[in-house]
């Protein structure tokens, strides 16, 4: 049996603990489907990006397996997560996990 390497471990965290809803990750409803996954505010939430007059731009990070997602969003494009619509801004893979960095209009 081979002995496991740094990779094997990382891909065992990703899955047991990452993605783990009694870790860090949490269910969310991805383009109607029930996806484990952590959302992360890219910036300070409390003092979002001024877009125009009464409505902020939110920047956030959503970090997913795109197995379980089924699919790999690509950059610009669009996805709802629980009932809320975000752009898409860039798409990138990041030690095992999808990383979606996204804007939301918030008003």
């Amino acid at each position: 049996m081979p002995v496991p390497n740094f990779k094997d471990f990382l891909a065992t965290d990703i899955q047991n603990v990452f993605l783990n809803v009694n870790e860090f990750a949490e269910t969310y409803t991805i383009d109607g489907k029930p996806v484990k996954a952590m959302l992360d505010s890219a910036t300070d939430s409390k003092h979002p990006l001024a877009y125009a007059e009464g409505v902020s731009l939110v920047a956030d990070v959503l970090y997913v397996d795109a197995q379980e997602l089924g699919r790999v969003p690509k950059q610009d494009g669009w996805i709802t997560i629980n009932d809320v619509k975000y752009h898409i801004i860039r798409v990138a893979s990041e030690r095992g996990m999808l990383a979606l960095y996204l804007e939301v209009n918030a008003g």
